[in-house]
């Protein structure tokens, strides 16, 4: 669950990459993507108003994150240097015969439960044309199976109805028309 505490500017660390495997990506991330869907079937019945809602999955959040790297010597910057340690702990999610997930984290991922996955593209490398390179990296999410459904129930009624007032000036006009020679 998301840290309601953290701030993209005052926490720019925790958010300029992510931590994959234990290791922290080099260069800054931009991640997109990575909206939860929630799946429902909505079955609505003839000449009637409203419908049947039934929750039927879960899936799990195929999201990108680009990594724009740079190197800079007068700030000792070099993400050209980690990439490749970072690229195999990628890697190594889908090496051998069985995928393995590994953890995941970075606040915005957090915020929408996702916290394992497995690699599941490897985009061509982009050149900004000043020396950086933009590199991206398709994530999947690890989400084991388990059972869900069912239709969700009525909302209970908190509290005075807002329109109260509004609707007892309606039925004393109403009232009051209907002992006029016209109601």
């Amino acid at each position: 669950m998301a840290n309601p505490a953290l701030n993209p500017i005052r926490d720019e660390l925790l958010y300029q990459g992510v931590v994959i495997g234990g290791m922290k990506s080099p260069g800054q991330v931009t991640i997109t993507g990575h909206d939860r869907v929630i799946g429902w079937d909505v079955k609505k019945g003839p000449g009637i108003s409203g419908a049947t809602t039934t929750r039927t999955s879960n899936d799990p959040v195929e999201f990108t994150c680009s990594f724009f790297l740079i190197q800079d010597p007068s700030l000792n910057i070099d993400d050209f240097a980690d990439w490749p340690d970072f690229l195999e702990i990628c890697k190594s999610t889908v090496a051998g015969k069985t995928p393995k997930a590994l953890d995941i984290y970075h606040p915005d991922l957090a915020e929408n439960d996702i916290s394992s996955v497995v690699l599941k593209k490897i985009g061509g490398v982009v050149h900004d044309g000043k020396g950086g390179q933009i590199r991206t990296l398709t994530f999947l999410e690890y989400k084991p199976p388990k059972k869900l459904g069912g239709s969700p129930s009525g909302s209970k009624k908190q509290g005075p109805d807002p329109n109260q007032a509004a609707l007892d000036e309606l039925a004393r006009l109403t009232k009051q028309y209907q002992a006029t020679p016209w109601g």
